[in-house]
C-alpha cells in the first residue's frame, strides 16, 4: 500500500501540454490508486505526438486526439485501452483543471471486428442531410416501391428530431403517430420497453407534408411509413433506410470512411442526444433532472447511458461547467466513477 504521495518527473514530457500530463499522472496515482507503469507509456507517446502538432497554449483538440488514435487496423483491445487513457486525460483536463477547448474521446464502438469513434454531425451537416433527402432524384422511377421517396424526408427528420432508433421508426404503425396530440407511441423499443416521445413543430410539418403526399399511395394501411409495395405490408426496412442514408451523405458532401468506420445511421441518434444536452444545459434548473428527462425520452436503461454523451463534445461539456457551477460536483462524480476503467487489470 502506497504511503507517500507519488511525484512525476515533469521533465520526461516535452510538449505544450507536458505539465498537464505530469499532473494527470500524479492525480491518477495519488487519487485513483492506479499504477503509473500501466499508462505512462501511452502518455509518453501522446506527448511525443503533441510535439509534432504544437499549440500555443494547453488544450486538447479533436484532430490531435484522433490523429493519435488513428485506429486503422489496430487490435480492438489495444485501441480501446489507448483511447480510454486519452479519454480519461481529457476528462481530467475538463473536470479537474477546467481547461477550455478540450475534446474528450467517447467510448469506441466495436462493429464487425473494427473499432471507431461515434460521429456527431454539426447543425449544418444535419441541414444538408435533410435537404438531400428532400431533393433526392433517383436515376429511374421506383415502380415497385412508389412511395419510398416520399417517406425518406420525414423518416430522417424524425430520426434527428426525436433521437429514435432506426428500428423504432421502421416499426411505427399508423395508430402510433398522433399528430393532433403531438406524440408518438413507441411500442417496439429495445429491451421490449414502451415510451412516448413528443412531436416538435418541424417534425409535425414534415409528417403532415408526408401524409399529404402519400394519402393515395399507401398500400396496406398498417405502417406509418409505407413504401407502397405489397411486400411485407409496405414496411420500410432499416436496410433500405441505411441505403438512402449513404446516398444522402454523399449528396451532402459528408465523407463516409467505409463500412465499420462511419458515420453510422445510429449517429443521428447520438447527434440528437448531444444537441439536446447542449440546449438543456442552457435551461434553468437542476441539470440532473434534465438528464433524467432526456434519458427517459431516449429509452435508455439508466441515466448513466445518457451521461456518456456528455463527453462527446468539448463545447457541450465546457458550456455546462461554465454556466452551472453546482454541476461541477456531478461531473467530478462521473469522472471518478470512470477513473478505474483502464487501471492495470
Amino acid at each position: 500500500m502506497r504511503t507517500e504521495l507519488y511525484s512525476c518527473d515533469h521533465r520526461r514530457f516535452q510538449s505544450y501540454i507536458a505539465a498537464q500530463i505530469a499532473s494527470f499522472v500524479e492525480y491518477k496515482v495519488n487519487v485513483s490508486g492506479c499504477v503509473p507503469e500501466s499508462f505512462i507509456p501511452v502518455m509518453t507517446r501522446f506527448d511525443a505526438h503533441c510535439c509534432l502538432h504544437p499549440e500555443s497554449e494547453p488544450c486538447l483538440k479533436q484532430e490531435t486526439v484522433l490523429r493519435f488514435l488513428d485506429i486503422g487496423e489496430t487490435r480492438n483491445s489495444t485501441a480501446k485501452r489507448v483511447a480510454s487513457i486519452v479519454r480519461s486525460f481529457g476528462k481530467y483536463l475538463a473536470a479537474v483543471l477546467r481547461l477550455t477547448d478540450v475534446y474528450v474521446v467517447p467510448d469506441l464502438i466495436k462493429n464487425k471486428g473494427k473499432t471507431f469513434v461515434p460521429y456527431v454531425f454539426d447543425h449544418s451537416e444535419i441541414a444538408a442531410i435533410l435537404r438531400a433527402a428532400t431533393d433526392y432524384k433517383p436515376k429511374q422511377e421506383y415502380t415497385v416501391t412508389p412511395n419510398m421517396l416520399n417517406c425518406m424526408p420525414c423518416i430522417f427528420t424524425m430520426l434527428y428530431c426525436t433521437g429514435m432508433r432506426v428500428s423504432e421508426v421502421s416499426n411505427l404503425r399508423i395508430c402510433d403517430v398522433d399528430i393532433d396530440q403531438g406524440i408518438i407511441h413507441i411500442n417496439h423499443a429495445k429491451y421490449d420497453n414502451r415510451r412516448i416521445v413528443a412531436i416538435s413543430h418541424s417534425l409535425e410539418n414534415a409528417c403532415k407534408e408526408y401524409l399529404e403526399k402519400t394519402y393515395s399511395a399507401i398500400n396496406s394501411g398498417i405502417y406509418f411509413f409505407d413504401s407502397g409495395s405489397p411486400h411485407n405490408d409496405g414496411k420500410v426496412s432499416t436496410k433500405r433506410i441505411y441505403t438512402f442514408f449513404r446516398r444522402f451523405l454523399e449528396a451532402a458532401g459528408i465523407e463516409h470512411k467505409g463500412l465499420g468506420y462511419g458515420p453510422r445511421l445510429h449517429d443521428l441518434r447520438v447527434t440528437f442526444a448531444v444537441h439536446s444536452l447542449l440546449k438543456l444545459s442552457r435551461l434553468p434548473g437542476d441539470i440532473n433532472t434534465h438528464l433524467m428527462t432526456l434519458s427517459v425520452f431516449m429509452g435508455h436503461q439508466s441515466i448513466y447511458c445518457t451521461q456518456d454523451y456528455l463527453w462527446l463534445t468539448g463545447e457541450l461539456f465546457q458550456d455546462i461547467l461554465d454556466k452551472m457551477e453546482d454541476y461541477a460536483a456531478f461531473v467530478s462524480n462521473i469522472f471518478e466513477e470512470k477513473a478505474g476503467e483502464w487501471s492495470d487489470d
